[in-house]
């Protein structure tokens, strides 16, 4: 088990592709770029070697890097590395920027040989594997450490000696992993912090609103319009607040959005604590927050009845929802109600037909931007996604499908339209900025989707660089099709991450030529510096802001760096909550185990069928040879499992009812076994 240090220099891996390259070229004398240099993330396999996937928007082209094991070793599933690529494709000059494991949990196994090390710490996800030698040294416990017990260890990296990887055990929590260690296990493995640093603590308590006062100078005293923020049952901060107007040439939608800008200044012990974090993230038992709750949950949080400090994007809309004007300015409001979606959803319900329902004007404009985006090919995925009921000790009460209420979807409508008209007034000002752009699938991509698509019955044609409307149509005609999930995920994932960037480019999926991030500033540290730039070019008059060249070039190039550390963050942030929710429907199906079920067959591949439950609302697998009644072979272009004795067939959409054979915690995997089907 011993982890030894490799003698070998790293830097001589190879892209998947890259030894074909070589041939062409010695063939061919063909020219190569130069080499380059890149920052990447290392993903580890079990069996020792590794690839580089690389950062943003400039690696979209860029194909993974493969590492072999003898220079893998040296490297950490997760860290951050920075590295040469060659002309011909090379990998050269690994440097790890930063470790993403801090702590981790795994299992406990003693040393076969103690005179070298007391035992080692064995993590393992998916098709990642390490060990982590635990010297001889205290370890502090309550009671002795047995084989296979789960514990916490505090990992420290050497550049030299015999191990590349040491740790010291913080705490056992023995044979049984508890619900409650769940965020420490998720948070340790993607390098997430839940407490602030005292600094950026004691920063947030010495911060007060002024009003009337100092904080109010240059402001516009918005109080007396009626702001109303819309969240869910449970939101404790509020950083968006609305309100519509309407007039007889159309719509004023005005968007409160909180000023953390003004609380939050470049390079303050605040500062460095959120833009480390780049974003908050959501567990479903609590939220590691980018800010300390002192801001986020008091004078960041629009909450009703009191004055917050706010950047306001006022639009006016015609009939048919084009945008004919844009404000932003500094302001100040007073939220007349702060509102559920559920109140609202109900509320809208009712008065539908009532004229004088003071919320008419919100969902008439809702209506008219939603068609108006739909229209210019705006991709509207509707995936389905989990509700978890949690307690506080990390026990799960119930996994539901969360419903998406019209109050949900006005609220996403207003806040896209804010984006894009502050983007639009701040292009016009030629100003540096932050962008949130989203690039068009590639060709390749494309063609496995349809491809996909096609086993299933959805034939439809992309041409290369084609309008996103073509794939918004094809997202329209797949409502009802019992392949809807699987498609929607799979065209999903076609597409290219949408990621910051300080240059200017499109969002693809919203069909949109501008876009940014300027709505959640509580919880994005990117919508945090949008909201300076925008404070920069008002306090600077606002029509036509001077920068000289200097400052011009040195404002980019910091964009350059947050927007590729945000993008990585917010990366983080996602993995990190989507494995948490998925530790969190395998501990509820371990109460389940033995138990039938009706499921439905959401996708397929050679190894097997993938089902789904309704309640509790979670995906597992049924491998094929657990099913016992024959022998069932897969047809990869009809997408379908056929039996070769009794002709029995499976496919996506079919109802099956199901027994949970297995619930594991370590590696987050469901299976279940066959009964009957349904269909």
């Amino acid at each position: 088990m011993k982890k030894s240090r490799s003698k070998e220099r790293l830097g001589s891996g190879r892209s998947r592709s890259s030894k074909k390259r070589d041939q062409i070229h010695e063939r061919t004398g063909g020219h190569f770029k130069p080499h380059k240099k890149i920052r990447a993330t290392v993903d580890k396999n079990r069996r020792g070697f590794a690839f580089l996937i690389a950062d943003g928007k400039k690696s979209s082209h860029q194909e993974d890097l493969f590492i072999p094991p003898h220079q893998a070793s040296e490297l950490f599933h997760g860290d951050r590395v920075e590295a040469t690529v060659t002309s011909r494709g090379r990998v050269e000059d690994i440097r790890v920027i930063a470790h993403r494991y801090q702590e981790l949990v795994g299992r406990y196994t003693p040393s076969l040989s103690p005179g070298r090390a007391a035992g080692w710490v064995i993590y393992e996800k998916k098709n990642a594997r390490e060990e982590i030698c635990i010297l001889r040294q205290p370890i502090p416990r309550k009671g002795p450490i047995r084989a296979g017990d789960w514990v916490r260890v505090k990992l420290h990296f050497h550049t030299t000696g015999e191990y590349s990887v040491t740790g010291d055990i913080l705490e056992v929590y023995g044979k049984d992993l508890p619900p409650s260690a769940d965020v420490s296990m998720v948070a340790a493995e993607f390098g997430l912090v839940e407490e602030h640093a005292a600094s950026a603590v004691e920063e947030a308590k010495t911060k007060t609103l002024q009003v009337p006062g100092k904080d109010q100078k240059g402001r516009k005293d918005l109080r007396h319009v009626p702001f109303i923020t819309i969240d869910g049952e449970t939101a404790r901060d509020f950083d968006d607040a609305v309100y519509v107007e309407q007039n007889e040439k159309g719509y004023i939608l005005w968007v409160a959005i909180a000023d953390v800008s003004h609380y939050v200044r470049e390079g303050s012990a605040l500062d460095q604590e959120a833009r480390s974090r780049g974003t908050s993230v959501y567990f479903p038992e609590r939220a590691f927050h980018m800010l300390p709750r002192e801001l986020s949950e008091n004078l960041c949080s629009l909450v009703p009845d009191e004055p917050r400090l706010t950047l306001v994007a006022r639009m006016w809309f015609d009939q048919n929802g084009r945008n004919r004007d844009t404000e932003v300015y500094e302001g100040i409001i007073q939220s007349k109600r702060r509102a559920t979606y559920n109140q609202i959803q109900k509320e809208w319900l009712e008065n539908q037909n009532n004229p004088n329902w003071k919320y008419k004007a919100h969902f008439e404009l809702f209506h008219i931007l939603k068609r108006t985006r739909t229209q210019r090919g705006s991709i509207e995925f509707d995936l389905p996604e989990p509700e978890l009921n949690v307690t506080p000790q990390g026990e799960v009460v119930s996994i539901k499908h969360r419903q998406r209420f019209e109050a949900h979807k006005l609220i996403e409508e207003f806040m896209i339209a804010a984006n894009e008209a502050v983007t639009r007034w701040m292009m016009k000002r030629r100003w540096p900025f932050v962008y949130r752009i989203h690039e068009e699938p590639s060709p390749e991509a494309l063609e496995r989707f349809r491809e996909l698509a096609a086993t299933v019955g959805v034939q439809f044609w992309v041409e290369p660089g084609a309008s996103p409307k073509v794939l918004a149509e094809v997202v329209q005609r797949l409502e009802g099709h019992p392949a809807e999930s699987l498609l929607n995920m799979a065209l999903l994932r076609s597409m290219k991450q949408a990621v910051y960037s300080e240059t200017h480019g499109i969002h693809y999926g919203l069909a949109s030529e501008a876009y940014t991030h300027f709505t959640s500033p509580i919880r994005r540290y990117p919508d945090l510096v949008v909201h300076r730039l925008l404070r920069q070019v008002i306090q600077k008059g606002g029509k036509n802001p001077k920068l000289s060249p200097q400052e011009r070039s040195r404002l980019e190039k910091s964009l350059a760096e947050i927007c590729e550390h945000c993008s990585y963050r917010e990366r983080l942030a996602a993995d990190a909550e989507r494995e948490s929710i998925k530790l969190k429907q395998v501990r509820m199906m371990v109460a389940h185990l033995g138990d039938e079920f009706d499921a439905k067959i959401v996708g397929m591949i050679s190894s097997g069928l993938f089902v789904q439950i309704e309640n509790p609302y979670v995906e597992g697998m049924v491998a094929v040879e657990s099913i016992a009644d024959d022998f069932y072979e897969f047809n990869e272009e009809r997408m379908v499992f056929f039996g070769r004795r009794k002709k029995r067939t499976f496919r996506i959409g079919d109802g099956v009812r199901i027994r949970v054979v297995r619930a594991d915690i370590e590696k987050r995997q469901i299976d279940f076994t066959i009964i009957e089907n349904t269909k």
